[in-house]
């Protein structure tokens, strides 16, 4: 047996990621579950229900805040691949991180309360990009110590599996306890700001563990450029990231349209504001409980697979969130919170086990590792994609009549608004997918094709000779 075998089947089977490692490394995850789903499903609302800001004012926040993310992601990325440091690549973010991801989520909540509109937006936008630099500060390598911990297929299913299960039990906790917290506090000032405490030391403090249990793969620092094209246009000019990005982006985009939305839906059409706790809650069980039963599929089948399966339940839950009804019963909105559930499992978790693979086709076509370049890009287009997405549904609700509160007060809103919040959480979803679904049906890294791909790296590695048809092969499909 050959030298570059024995590598290969020690990578790829014999030598198993220690559970502590996995559980340690999944673990810090809530914080990228958590810190986007609170922000998500709740920032929205608290800008122009809580701290009164008008929903042109909260669109331009969302928008500035990702068009910084422009400027600091793929500059991240770069640092985190040339980073050199007795703790490696990537750890020491993590613990430099720890204190900065409780200061900065305090401080996006903080119900400030000056009396000039424009003194509190700018507030609003200082804290908001604030946060989004701590969040790509730590997130970015923490993405990409994702494919640097195993390079198997099936041990990095099972590692970003355990992983994106912590994600969404921080996502359900994210999602049903906050609005709990406002209404015990009965000023939801206050109670946005005591949440905003228990939620930082909540986010914050699993990074010690990361820092302490996990180690990524002792790959030679990258020697790309700080340049546009290196970082950013180069990434783009593989096959493989660009479907991978379909999927990747038009699901995370529906599922952004969902969170921004679905409290104005529950609070405007449904009419049960605290409701939304419960419903959110359901919907983020029913995730949780498919995770596995996607696995499964991926394994029998392909990751993309899986994902299209999951893109189809959720359209079914779409169109019948659309012809819901308010004075139904709470059982059958639960119901369909359960279905949309179930479909938004396989396309929130999939992207994320497909990310390493991707990076190891990046390693075929540059010669080297760049998971911090490969993961810098893919979350800083999710980031802006989503602020557009966030931005234009604020300036619809703007432009269609939105009437904010004055002080605690519900007011009655225009017909527009009911219509456009309903359309928003039955098409947007629907039409994202659809794009989805196509990357998907394109995407060509299939289970096989990866094993043959690890196999020609690591023999590159070595300087072992490789098969120079296959090689073409694998460049020709993939790159």
């Amino acid at each position: 047996m050959s030298k570059v075998t024995k590598e290969v089947r020690r990578e790829n089977g014999n030598e198993k990621v220690p559970f502590i490692t996995k559980f340690f490394f999944g673990f810090g995850d809530v914080y990228g579950g958590g810190v986007f789903n609170i922000i998500n499903f709740f920032y929205a609302i608290f800008l122009t229900d809580v701290v009164k800001i008008p929903p042109a004012y909260a669109s331009v926040i969302f928008l500035v805040g990702k068009i910084w993310d422009a400027v600091t992601d793929p500059i991240m990325g770069y640092i985190s691949d040339k980073t050199k440091s007795r703790w490696g690549r990537r750890r020491p973010y993590f613990l430099f991180g720890v204190p900065f991801i409780f200061l900065s989520f305090v401080m996006v909540w903080y119900p400030v309360s000056f009396e000039s509109t424009f003194a509190r937006f700018l507030y609003a936008l200082f804290s908001y990009m604030f946060l989004n630099t701590v969040v790509t500060m730590v997130l970015i390598p923490y993405t990409a110590m994702s494919a640097e911990i195993t390079l198997d297929y099936n041990e990095r299913t099972a590692i970003n599996s355990l992983r994106l299960t912590f994600s969404l039990l921080s996502s359900l906790l994210c999602a049903v306890l906050p609005m709990m917290i406002v209404k015990s506090a009965g000023d939801p000032r206050k109670g946005y700001l005591t949440m905003s405490i228990i939620f930082g030391t909540f986010f914050a403090l699993p990074y010690l563990g990361v820092f302490a249990f996990t180690k990524e793969k002792n790959f030679k620092p990258a020697t790309t450029k700080l340049n546009f094209k290196e970082l950013i246009i180069e990434p783009l000019k593989i096959k493989t990231f660009r479907l991978y990005l379909g999927m990747f982006l038009f699901a995370y985009l529906a599922i952004d349209t969902v969170s921004v939305i679905f409290p104005y839906y529950m609070k405007y059409y449904i009419g049960k504001p605290y409701f939304v706790s419960a419903v959110l809650g359901v919907l983020l069980i029913t995730e949780i409980i498919f995770v596995p039963v996607y696995a499964m599929i991926a394994r029998k089948k392909s990751k993309n697979f899986a994902y299209i399966v999951g893109a189809l339940v959720w359209m079914v839950g779409a169109t019948l969130t659309f012809f819901f009804r308010p004075e139904w019963p709470s059982q059958m909105l639960l119901a369909v919170a359960a279905l949309i559930g179930a479909g938004v499992s396989a396309v929130a978790v999939m992207p994320h086990t497909i990310l390493g693979d991707v990076t190891d086709v990046a390693e075929l076509k540059f010669g080297e590792r760049r998971e911090g370049n490969i993961s810098s890009m893919a979350t800083f287009l999710r980031k802006v994609a989503s602020a557009l997405v966030q931005a234009v549904i604020l300036l619809i609700l703007g432009l269609v009549g939105y009437v904010n509160p004055k002080g605690n007060e519900i007011p009655q809103q225009p017909e527009s608004v009911i219509l456009a919040i309903r359309l928003i959480v039955f098409v947007g979803p629907i039409l994202l997918l659809l794009f989805g679904i196509y990357s998907a049906l394109k995407y060509p890294l299939r289970p096989e094709v990866h094993k043959t791909l690890v196999k020609l790296l690591e023999a590159k590695r070595q300087d072992e000779d490789v098969n120079k048809h296959v090689l073409e092969e694998l460049q020709k499909e993939l790159i």
